[in-house]
C-alpha cells in the first residue's frame, strides 16, 4: 500500500481540490495522512475540511504542535553544520514544532511499504495506474530508486538519456550536474519511495518544514549518491498550480490569490475549480481561469493576464528560473 503524506499550511481550499483529484485519479491502494498547521481563522477552515472527509477511513489529519525542541533531532547531531541548524531553527525557538518527529513517526507506524509526499498546491490531472514492475524495482532497490509522477515525455526539456522501458521511463539522476527535474533525486511532490529505505535517511537529515526537508534532503541524498534510479510514467500525471505562496523560506513566482480570501470562501461553502491547459508541458502551471463554486453559483476570480504569463514564463524544468516578491 502507498502512504500519501500531504503537507498543508493555510490553504484549505486548495487542499480540498487536491484531495478530490487524489480520490478521483489514484487507481492504487493508498491511504492519506495530512500533516498540517494553521494560523488565525484558517483553523476554522481545516476543522470544516476534517468534517467533510470524516467518512473516508483512509484519510486522516494530524496537526503539527509547538514544542520546546523536537527530540527527533538527536540522531542528526553528528556534524557542526547540523548542530548549528538545530540551534537556529528548532531549539527553544518561538516557531519550533514537531514536524520532523511527526513525519518520521507517521511513516514508521503506517504499515505501508511505499510513501509519497505532496504539497497542497498539487493536482492530479490524469489517472495514476502503477504496474507491479515499478513497485518491484523500488522494493528491490529501497535506497536507490523512486517513481516520479510529475515528469514524462510531454514536458519540455526531457533529457535524451531518459530511456523508455515498457510502459515507463528510466534514467540516472546523476547523469549530469545541471539542476532540473531529472537530476533532482529528492522531492516533496509526487515521488514514490520505499518507506523504510527513505525513513532510514530522513532520521539523519535536519529539517523543520517541507521547504527545508526538500532543500536539505536533496543535499544529503546527492552527497551520499542515493536514489540513483529514476522512474516515471510515459506522460506526467501531476502538476503544481501556482495560485499563491505561503512559505517565507522561498520567493517562488505565483499569481498571489490570497490564502485568507480562499479560506473565507471555503468557510462560506465554496469549492475550487481550475481550468488548466489541455496540453501540459510544464510541471508548474498557472491556470487559465480560476473559479469558486457553491451549488449552482460559479464565480470567476482569475483569468490569465500578463503577470500570470510572466509567472508561467519563469517556470521551467529547473523549477523557478528566478524569484519574485
Amino acid at each position: 500500500m502507498l502512504l500519501n503524506i500531504i503537507f498543508s499550511y493555510n490553504r484549505v481550499l486548495q487542499l480540498d481540490y487536491l484531495l478530490k483529484s487524489v480520490i478521483t485519479r489514484l487507481k492504487i491502494d493508498y491511504k492519506i495522512v495530512i500533516l498540517y498547521h494553521t494560523t488565525g481563522d484558517h483553523k476554522i477552515g481545516y476543522e470544516l475540511l476534517k468534517d467533510k472527509y470524516s467518512d473516508f477511513k483512509n484519510i486522516s489529519f494530524v496537526e503539527r504542535k509547538k514544542v520546546f525542541f523536537d527530540w527527533a533531532f538527536i540522531r542528526t547531531l553528528y556534524s557542526r553544520e547540523n548542530i548549528g541548524f538545530f540551534r537556529t531553527r528548532n531549539f527553544f525557538k518561538p516557531k519550533a514544532d514537531n514536524f520532523k518527529s511527526l513525519l518520521q513517526n507517521t511513516i514508521a507506524r503506517s504499515g505501508c511499504e511505499f510513501v509519497m509526499f505532496n504539497t497542497d498546491d498539487g493536482f492530479f490531472f490524469k489517472d495514476v495506474v502503477i504496474e507491479d514492475e515499478i513497485f518491484e524495482i523500488i522494493r528491490n532497490n529501497s535506497e536507490n530508486s523512486s517513481y516520479r509522477l510529475y515528469v514524462g515525455e510531454n514536458l519540455e526539456g526531457q533529457p535524451n538519456y531518459v530511456h523508455k522501458k515498457n510502459n515507463y521511463y528510466k534514467w540516472d539522476y546523476y547523469a549530469e550536474k545541471s539542476i532540473h527535474h531529472w537530476t533532482f533525486p529528492f522531492s516533496v511532490d509526487g515521488t514514490i519511495y520505499n518507506s523504510f529505505g527513505l525513513l532510514k535517511h530522513l532520521k539523519r537529515m535536519v529539517y523543520t518544514n517541507p521547504v527545508t526537508l526538500e532543500e536539505n534532503g536533496v543535499q544529503y541524498i546527492m552527497r551520499n549518491k542515493l536514489f540513483r534510479i529514476g522512474l516515471s510514467p510515459i506522460e506526467s500525471q501531476l502538476v503544481c498550480t501556482k495560485l499563491n505562496r505561503v512559505s517565507v523560506d522561498t520567493f517562488n513566482p505565483t499569481i498571489h490569490i490570497k490564502p485568507k480570501y480562499l479560506n473565507e470562501k471555503f468557510i462560506e461553502g465554496y469549492s475550487l475549480e481550475l481550468v488548466i491547459p489541455k496540453y501540459i508541458d510544464n510541471a508548474n502551471i498557472v491556470p487559465t481561469k480560476v473559479f469558486i463554486v457553491k451549488g449552482s453559483k460559479k464565480e470567476l476570480i482569475y483569468t490569465l493576464d500578463d503577470y500570470g504569463k510572466k509567472v508561467q514564463g519563469l517556470l521551467g524544468i529547473e523549477g523557478a528560473k528566478e524569484q519574485l516578491e
